[in-house]
Parts: structure tokens; C-alpha cells; sequence
């Protein structure tokens, strides 16, 4: 997703369309649909009989991604009120929750810093700061760290985008030999840290968004702090062992700093004003997001009333209307025209409600508990952390060939349901969902990132697979630990 081709990519797929085998799996969906209409199903109400074809169908839609997942989600709603599931008004209520307002806003706060060059600005300043001297190691590093802290704020699949080319430019490659391996291992990193970066922050990546959301109509309420301070250490810690698992397999070859290649000039450019109303508005919508979590992790007076006050989506849209008020240079236009920023990813904001409003039914017809008893049947799990464990290591490598959207939207209600079911807190497995469901690295499709480091034709497949299959377990191991470590520390278990 660059600010050249103004089209935004999807956050989670590779750009790829459904092949010959996928759009055969896709006859499924109406099969499974008409057999479980059919079949009986003992212990279920008339309504989640006919929401678990419903359910059955859409997972199989989302995995092959036959038809644009976003579409699907959009059909969610009404063919449940017409399968007599729910109302209208209860159906299509999720596709304009709060939470959702939270993406549009940010959305448009990136689309602003892709228009006016603020992302790359950032970008090549930071991989041009003193101390990184060209050394390979420290060059590589600078680039990882970058595209963490960018993907915190944007698209993963923007950030990969925009330091990819930057990168290739300071490598110098003869595409041979230990050189090549040294090239794929940097690209592959950057891309890998670019995923890692989203989990940092709840609109750092969708999956984080969609599993608070489900807590919320649970009654548990993570503010955007609350996620930050799990979120932000476990990307830190990934990004870190991603660097060291790179320097050991795939050892960095000589680079040349950005000013050699005539880059360095646009760090040194004087500030447009679209680049300064931009950085503000980013300012405020930052401001805006911690500020209740830091008076309610302070104890402050007042600090419910503050939440009360800034509800992450109202924030979002304020900060961003800030975009389309404050003229740009000459005045023509403001700095962000609204027939650019309208522009955003709205497909991905219907995932996000079509997911919520399936989840909603699920619980609200029973379907979600039938399928928790059946799961804790089977599985024999009866305590939390064997529940975390077994969700972490199932969503990493399910992602693998789904949305991670969609694999958060199917997997945060059934995973709230098992752990009410248990007993148990439900707080770390469905934060296990929301962190695991970004940490896909085998295959290209898997992710934004993963298709745009291998379509710059310098990694083959097999690389990809084993660098990403070790980091792939690494990363379930890791996030087990972050969350058994910190959930008991902040009384979430």
C-alpha cells in the first residue's frame, strides 16, 4: 500500500487470487451449508442449528477467500435474519460498533502520512541516525526497529511497502551464492518485523481490535494502554529474537548508508504543512488512546470519567478530522481531500463487523457453548494455560492460509466460550488469538508483508518456509510466556 498507486492493499493476503484447487474447496461452503440444515443436530436450539450451517459456510469462504473475505462478511448479517437466526437491527448493529470507528480514523490518519511522505520520512531517518555507521548488522537492525514502529501506527503491508524498496537500494548484491542468502534473510526480517510491529498497539494490526471487541461484550474492557503494555513487549521481544534468528541463518552482507544513494536528501527537506498537520494529528489520536489507560494504571481522580470522555473511536475521528479542516500548501485542498481519504480499507472495517456480528449470535443462540463443551470434551483441557497453549500454536499455523482477520473472528468466541466453559479467565487465551493470529511467516500468501518480500523475486519459497516455520514456534513459545508471565501481574487471570 504505497502513496503512489493510492489503492489500498489488504492488511492480511498476499495479492494473489483464489487458484483452480481453492475455488473447487469452495463448493463445500453450500454442501455443509444444506447438509447440517439437514442433519439433526441434538442440543441445539432452532436457531444455532441453522447458524452452524451458517458458521460452517463462512469458514469455508474465508479459507479459500473464493470471493473477497470482506464480501462474505457483508453477507453474514442477512442471511441470518433471513435464516430467522436474529432481527435486522441485532444483525447489522456490529458493522457500526465503536471499536469500528477506531479503524476509520486511523486509517485515515495513514493515509494522510502516506500522501505527504511522513512515513518515509520517518523511515529513512531512522535507518540514517548516528551510530549505524554501515555496518551490516546495525543497518539491518535500524530497518527492523523501523518497520516495527511504523506498523504500530499503520498497515503492516504499507510498511513493508515502503522500506523494501529502500532497503534493496543499499544492498549490494550479485544474487549468488551466500550473497543471495544474506539479501533474502534482510528482506525477510524487515518483512517479519514489519507483522511483528502490529502488535503493539490495538490498531497496529485488526486482529488485536476484533479480540478486544469480543471481550467487551463480555463485559471485560482492555483500554488501548491496557493492550500496549502486553502488546508492545511481546513485539519487542519477537523483533529481537527475529534479528538474532537472521544474524544466525542468514548473515547480513555490506550495505551502503542511505545519504551514498541519495536517499539522506529527504530526510533533510524542509517540513511541508501537510507533513506537520499530519504529525499533529498523529499526536492527538496517540494522546488521545493512552491517556485513560495512564490515569486508570496511575490511579488518577477522575480517571473513569476520562475513559467515559475518550472512547477510542471518538478520538480517532476527532484527531482525524483535524486532516480535512487545516488547508494544505496553496489552499486548494485540504491535507487530506476527502476523495483520497475515503480511500481507506472499508472492506477490511465490514470484516470487522461481520465477524462481531456472527460472534454475538453465536453466544446468543447457545452455538458458541455447544461447540466449548464439545471442545473441552474432546481436547480433555481443564486448566488456562493448557487452554493458551493449545489456542497460540492452532492460531499460528491455521493464519498460515487464512485471514488473520477472519481467523480472529472466528476463533475469539469459541475461545471465550471454552473459557467460560472452564471456569477460567478468558482474558489470555483471547489475547493469545489477537497476537498469534499476525505471526504467519511461511508462506507468501500468509500475509501483506510475507507477498511483498517475495515479490521482489530475490527469496524462494523453501527459504521462506524454514525461516518461517522455526519463527513461527518461537513466536508461539514466546507469546505462551509473555502472557503466563504478565496476564497474573496485571490480576488477569
Amino acid at each position: 500500500m504505497t502513496e503512489r498507486a493510492h489503492e489500498p492493499e489488504p492488511e492480511s493476503r498476499g495479492p494473489a487470487g483464489p487458484g483452480p484447487l481453492r475455488r473447487r474447496a469452495a463448493l463445500l461452503a453450500p454442501i455443509l451449508f444444506v447438509g447440517l440444515l439437514l442433519v439433526p443436530l441434538e442440543g441445539l436450539s432452532p436457531e444455532a442449528h441453522r447458524l452452524a450451517a451458517i458458521f460452517a459456510a463462512v469458514i469455508v469462504l474465508w479459507v479459500t477467500e473464493v470471493v473477497p473475505i470482506a464480501v462474505t462478511a457483508l453477507l453474514i448479517a442477512p442471511v441470518m435474519v433471513m435464516a430467522d437466526v436474529t432481527d435486522a437491527k441485532s444483525a447489522f448493529a456490529p458493522y457500526a460498533d465503536p471499536l469500528l470507528f477506531l479503524f476509520v480514523g486511523g486509517f485515515m490518519i495513514a493515509r494522510a502520512m502516506m500522501r505527504h511522505g511522513l512515513d518515509r520520512r520517518i523511515a529513512l531517518a531512522m535507518v540514517s541516525m548516528k551510530g549505524i555507521g554501515g555496518r551490516p548488522a546495525r543497518v539491518r537492525f535500524a530497518f527492523m526497529v523501523t518497520g516495527m514502529i511504523l506498523s504500530m501506527w499503520i498497515s503492516n503491508t504499507a510498511t513493508t511497502a515502503i522500506l523494501l524498496p529502500i532497503l534493496i537500494g543499499l544492498l549490494k548484491d550479485d544474487g549468488e551464492g551466500q550473497s543471495r542468502s544474506a539479501t533474502s534473510g534482510s528482506l525477510l526480517a524487515v518483512a517479519y518485523a514489519a507483522s511483528l510491529g502490529g502488535l503493539g498497539t490495538p490498531v497496529g494490526s485488526p486482529p488485536n481490535l476484533i479480540a478486544m471487541g469480543f471481550l467487551e461484550d463480555h463485559g471485560i474492557e482492555l483500554s488501548f494502554f491496557d493492550w500496549v503494555s502486553v502488546g508492545f513487549p511481546t513485539a519487542v521481544v519477537l523483533v529481537g529474537v527475529t534479528f538474532v534468528l537472521f544474524q544466525w541463518k542468514h548473515p547480513p552482507i555490506t550495505m551502503r548508508l542511505p545519504a551514498q544513494t541519495g536517499e539522506g536528501g529527504a530526510v533533510a527537506r524542509t517540513w511541508t504543512r501537510g507533513e506537520v498537520v499530519t504529525a499533529i494529528s498523529f499526536g492527538i489520536a496517540v494522546v488521545g488512546w493512552m491517556t485513560p489507560g495512564l490515569f486508570h494504571a496511575a490511579d488518577l481522580p477522575g480517571a473513569d470519567t476520562i475513559k467515559k470522555l475518550l472512547p477510542g473511536g471518538g478520538v480517532a475521528i476527532i484527531a482525524a478530522s483535524l486532516l480535512y479542516f487545516v488547508p494544505d500548501t496553496g489552499g486548494k485542498e485540504p491535507v487530506l481531500p476527502w476523495h483520497d481519504g475515503i480511500k481507506i480499507d472499508w472492506g477490511l472495517i465490514m470484516l470487522f463487523g461481520g465477524g462481531i456480528s456472527l460472534g454475538r449470535q453465536m453466544f446468543a443462540t447457545g452455538l458458541a457453548e455447544a461447540i466449548a463443551r464439545g471442545f473441552v470434551s474432546f481436547t480433555g483441557v481443564s486448566d488456562l494455560w493448557t487452554l493458551v497453549v493449545i489456542v497460540t500454536f492452532f492460531t499460528i499455523f491455521f493464519t498460515e492460509t487464512c485471514s488473520n482477520t477472519a481467523t480472529s473472528n472466528m476463533l475469539s468466541p469459541l475461545v471465550i466460550a471454552i473459557a467460560v466453559e472452564l471456569g477460567v479467565s478468558p482474558i489470555p487465551p483471547v489475547l493469545a488469538v489477537g497476537l498469534a493470529a499476525s505471526c504467519a511467516f511461511m508462506l507468501p500468501v500468509a500475509t501483506g508483508p510475507n507477498a511483498i518480500a517475495y515479490g521482489t523475486g530475490r527469496i524462494d519459497q523453501p527459504t521462506m518456509i524454514r525461516a518461517g516455520f522455526m519463527l513461527n514456534i518461537l513466536s508461539a513459545i514466546i507469546i505462551i510466556v509473555i502472557l503466563r508471565v504478565l496476564c497474573p501481574l496485571y490480576g488477569w487471570t
